[in-house]
């Protein structure tokens, strides 16, 4: 399960933004694309990753895509922004060696605000674009259906 803690921290920075939540997700369309960004548990402890996921409004038929069909998806810690200090609050470690009330603020204003800010930033697929060039590290999947649009030059 993915620690409520996060969750709550990631409620609380995006649900102004205007996202919906879905289980551990949160998303919208804005201009013509569509964010997700999800929080899971790791498969091998209690770590958690938060994945952002960006895929052109028109490929969302239902108003739902969940993060792992999206055409662009990366990790929080590929946001160059993201400081190493606050993905320690993701690993197992980090969540444990905190009270709750402490973690919460950390995650909240180490992990949840920052890509908060930096998806509600993005509307079409320049600021995608630019964000893939600017913010974000080669740790990033891109569909090959968007791959040329994205890594073109201008």
């Amino acid at each position: 399960m993915v620690n409520p803690i996060l969750l709550e921290a990631l409620n609380e920075a995006f649900k102004p933004l205007g996202f919906r939540k879905k289980s551990a997700s949160w998303y919208r369309v804005t201009g013509n694309l569509y964010c997700v960004v999800s929080a899971q548990v790791s498969g091998w402890d209690e770590s958690c990753y938060v994945n952002i996921g960006f895929a052109p409004a028109a490929k969302v038929e239902t108003g739902w895509l969940p993060e792992s069909k999206c055409l662009v998806r990366f990790r929080v810690d590929a946001i160059t922004s993201i400081s190493r200090e606050g993905l320690d609050l993701l690993a197992e470690e980090g969540i444990s060696k905190h009270n709750d009330s402490d973690l919460h603020a950390e995650l909240v204003e180490k992990i949840a605000t920052p890509v908060a800010e930096l998806v509600n930033s993005i509307e079409n697929t320049q600021d995608l674009k630019s964000l893939l060039r600017t913010e974000i590290s080669e740790q990033v999947f891109i569909h090959r259906e968007m791959i040329d649009e994205l890594l073109a030059e201008g």
